[in-house]
């Protein structure tokens, strides 16, 4: 029997069932079809317009994600369209609606959305008190506008643990208080780790939650107060499907004091990262060593360096961060970009050799990332100064010639000044001898780019070196920052606009 022979209620279950991904095949199959799926169609285009890309400022209410849940536990299928998810609510307090009607004053929606939550597979899966969940999402409704509210949601992770087709995620601000060692934060460690772990076995029948998600956005601001634990998100990255990090404001750093230290939870897993970009972070070697052993395919790498609260990093080494991550990744690593948004202190040791990136085609770098002795010199700048007995002390002078740090492989490189002195003596040093280099050695150097900050008192170092000049915000009255200069802060910004919208 054809298809169009079957009964009438049976063909209109199958298109039912089509939905959300089958249904645009199924419907182009014939013209007969296409006319009996009007219905789906329709339905499938309206689901698929209002929640592929969903949030939860779409309301009167600051954060409110269990109205995707009520949502969900209206009709199912939305949470199937669910692709790109942002939750994070940037609006004010002042814009909450405390007088909104919603569904959380009907008894019989709200019970409606606690079943949906204490019968979600991976609550059960990991034993957990449906009860004590539950009870846990209603306080976090009654401190939802709670500035001081420090609590990981569980009603965020019940949501998570509902997506099987998402792929895109942003998440709330309040995620850098979650703390996966810390005992107070078990009861949502056990809820996520049972969605992770789920996502990571296969099944062939449908996607799970979570295991369709590839890009992890940024959920903190930059700034000095700005910061939250590269360990918050580590639970993500043990996704089988994860390819794409970016973060601001992520701190990696065991100082004992202001910093965060992190550590991969589960040493035997390697995550499948690709791309790795760091905005206003604040990581130190160790910090990055400990991330970055963990990705053998990683290709791109981007990382801006922003001191934190009290200090954390105010002297920081650029060289000993760039050989960690040459000896991790050095062999896959395509493009490279390390830049400096805010440095109170010094460069303790700087960046003084690139040829463990046999791969390495494009590289970014602001010109204070070479402004320190070479690791190797056993000397030190900063706080720790440190020169040995019988040694020179290191000046700008004797930092390397940049063709002779950079691999054969390289295509473009472009290099952020601010040019006042001392970066002067060391552009000039980081300069010399780059057009034999091109001639002897760097055959495939397309474009070697000077982007100075609105000036362009450095063209003539830039034309005798062969490299072209590039002046950001020249005679602009109300010039950018000058940590938007590098060339990859700006693409970042895109990117992160685009992957939202």
């Amino acid at each position: 029997m054809s298809f169009l022979g079957l009964p009438a209620e049976i063909i209109d279950a199958i298109l039912d069932l089509s939905l959300p991904f089958g249904i645009e095949g199924l419907s182009l199959v014939c013209k007969a079809i296409h006319g009996r799926a009007t219905l789906q169609i329709e339905r499938h285009n309206e689901l698929k317009r209002r929640w592929s890309r969903a949030n939860n400022y779409g309301t009167g209410r600051l954060d409110d994600t269990l109205g995707i849940l009520d949502a969900i536990a209206r009709e199912p299928l939305v949470a199937e369209y669910i692709e790109t998810l942002d939750l994070w609510d940037e609006r004010a307090l002042s814009d909450e609606d405390s007088d909104i009607l919603d569904f959380r004053l009907d008894p019989d929606a709200m019970a409606r959305v606690k079943d949906l939550v204490t019968s979600a597979p991976f609550l059960i899966k990991a034993g957990v008190d449906t009860e004590a969940w539950w009870d846990r999402i209603i306080e976090e409704e009654g401190s939802r506008t709670d500035e001081d509210n420090t609590s990981v949601s569980c009603t965020i992770i019940t949501l998570l643990g509902l997506l099987p087709n998402l792929q895109c995620l942003r998440l709330d601000p309040g995620w850098q208080n979650f703390a996966p060692d810390l005992e107070e934060y078990g009861l949502p460690l056990a809820g996520l780790q049972s969605i992770i772990d789920r996502a990571r076995q296969a099944d062939s029948f449908r996607p799970r939650a979570l295991s369709q998600v590839r890009t992890i956005l940024p959920f903190m601001h930059p700034g000095y107060d700005e910061r939250a634990p590269l360990q918050s998100v580590q639970p993500f990255l043990e996704l089988g499907s994860i390819s794409e990090l970016y973060l601001i404001s992520a701190v990696a750093v065991d100082d004992g004091y202001t910093g965060y230290p992190f550590q991969w939870r589960t040493p035997t897993l390697a995550t499948q990262l690709t791309r790795i970009e760091l905005a206003s972070c604040c990581i130190d070697a160790d910090g990055i060593g400990e991330l970055v052993r963990h990705t053998p395919n990683l290709t791109v790498f981007k990382y801006s360096h922003e001191n934190k609260w009290h200090g954390c990093e105010h002297d920081w080494n650029a060289g000993a961060f760039v050989e960690t991550i040459a000896r991790h990744c050095g062999s896959t690593v395509t493009e490279l970009a390390i830049t400096i948004d805010e440095l109170f202190g010094d460069i303790i040791n700087g960046v003084s050799s690139l040829l463990s990136f046999p791969r390495l085609e494009y590289l970014e770098v602001d010109l204070r990332v070479f402004r320190g002795p070479p690791v190797e010199s056993g000397q030190q700048l900063g706080e720790n100064f440190t020169v040995p007995e019988g040694a020179a002390r290191w000046t700008e002078d004797d930092i390397p010639c940049i063709g002779s740090m950079l691999p054969e492989s390289i295509r473009e490189a472009q290099i952020n000044t601010n040019f006042h002195d001392p970066d002067e003596r060391a552009l000039a040093s980081l300069l010399k001898n780059l057009r034999t280099q091109r001639l002897e050695r760097l055959h495939r150097l397309e474009r070697c780019i000077i982007r100075q900050y609105t000036g362009e008192s450095a063209r003539l170092y830039a034309e005798r070196a062969g490299a072209t000049l590039e002046t950001f915000d020249l005679n602009v009255e109300n010039p950018r920052a000058l940590n938007m200069m590098p060339s990859w802060k700006r693409e970042f910004n895109e990117r992160i606009s685009r992957l939202r919208s």
